[in-house]
Order: C-alpha cells, then structure tokens, then sequence
C-alpha cells in the first residue's frame, strides 16, 4: 500500500537490500532495475517473485529475494451519519476489519440510526464507487470487510445525505416539499470542481443504483426526481 516502508534484501548481494517507501503511484526505484511498477494489491510474496524474475532475467543467475513490511502506512475507514463518533478510524493492518466491528468501535449506532439504510461505499478505481450494503438487524446480519479508505454511510432518519464531490457532503433535512436531486446538491454548495455531473448516483433502500444526469436536467431534457427520507446521493469523480 502505498506509504508502507518496505525492506528488500537479495541474499548474498549486499548492495541490493535496500528500504523503499511506496509512493502514491505505486512505483518505486530499485538498483540495477531502475523504476519497478507495484501492481495495487500486491502482497509482499508478489513483489518478491517479481523482482527475482527481473534480476534473473537480466543480471543475476539466481536470485533470492524476500520484502517485509518495516513499517505500515496509516490505513483509515470513515464513518459519516448515525453513529455515536463519526469520523476517520484507523486500521491495524494485522486485523481483519468489517463494517459491523468499526461501527461498534465507533461507540455503536445513534438513536436516529436508520437500520435498513447502512452502506460502505468504495472507490472502484474508475470515477465511481462501488456500493455494499450492511444489514445489522434481521436473523441473517450481512457485514462487509473492510479495505483502506471505505466509506461506512449510516442514514439518519429523517435526513437525505450527499457525498462525494460537492462543496460541503453532509446531510440534509427531507421534510421539505418537492425536494429533488438537484435542490439537494444545491444544498450542500454544489458540485466541486472535478463532479462527474451526468453520472450522480441516487441510493435507496431495495432498489438498485439509480444513475442521475445533472447536466441534462439543468438543460431541461432529464427527470430531476424527488427524494425521499433516507435516500443517498454520491456524485462521482470525474477522470481524464
């Protein structure tokens, strides 16, 4: 992950071991090999095997290389809405960690807390974001594991909630009459400056992701539709 500090020796090649800290873009510089590319998800094996394969291949006969964690980057979940301490929470990286398990270590579920409407939301690495659904009551509880940077979202009752790229995410009250998409992101200060406006995602209980074109409805060829308590609206990252 990057931020992790990693220690990778050659045996019997002194000169080679070295520490690197995996930047942002998941690259980092080795001797001999110049710049090695870290696919995301890599595990410390996975970079081993890939940089014997490539000393072997171009420098050394026999390679025997092994990489350890020396020391592990912050890793952090967020929670947002119907919990007790909403806000970031660090990860032991030795520890699996699930929705359900942060919540409670988020000092448990607000008394406002709507129970069918519990969400981790996931960057999925193209602009949007992958949605999970928890269910915490119910003869079968369906929890979710977590990875770094999630998004745990527990609605409140009684309130519409707006994420992703606007001015100021955040919630907003759902009493108000005719209440649609747009008035509520006009709520919340609008699209920030890299909003994908025509790929808005409208969350609501039992039905299926539905996909909101902004940009066609402030040209006046698109439904803007009218929200209901608990609905939850993400406007997506736009890439380039």
């Amino acid at each position: 992950m990057a931020g992790d500090l990693l220690h990778i020796e050659v045996y019997e090649n002194a000169d080679l071991t070295s520490d690197v800290r995996v930047p942002g873009e998941g690259t980092v510089r080795f001797p001999l090999l110049g710049q090695i590319t870290i696919p995301a998800g890599s595990s410390s094996d996975a970079l081993a095997r890939q940089l014997q394969d490539q000393l072997e291949s171009r420098f050394l006969n026999r390679a025997l290389v092994t990489v350890t964690v020396k020391e592990y980057a912050a890793r952090r979940v967020y929670l947002m809405g119907g919990v007790v301490r909403p806000g970031a929470l660090r990860l032991d990286p030795a520890t699996p960690a699930s929705a359900i398990r942060a919540i409670g270590e988020a000092g448990g579920l607000a008394d406002d807390a709507d129970l069918r409407r519990i969400l981790v939301m996931r960057e999925d690495g193209q602009g949007g974001s992958a949605i999970l659904p928890v269910q915490i009551d119910g003869a079968t509880p369906t929890d979710v594991a977590l990875l770094p940077n999630d998004l745990i979202l527990v609605a409140r009752l009684g309130r519409i909630y707006v994420t992703g790229q606007v001015k100021q995410p955040g919630s907003v009250p759902s009493g108000q009459a005719n209440l649609t998409v747009t008035r509520a992101l006009s709520l919340v200060g609008g699209f920030d400056k890299y909003a994908r406006m025509s790929q808005v995602q409208l969350l609501r209980a039992g039905q299926p992701v539905r996909v909101v074109n902004v940009v066609a409805i402030l040209e006046g060829d698109g439904e803007d539709p009218v929200l209901a308590p608990g609905d939850m609206i993400n406007v997506p990252e736009r890439r380039f």
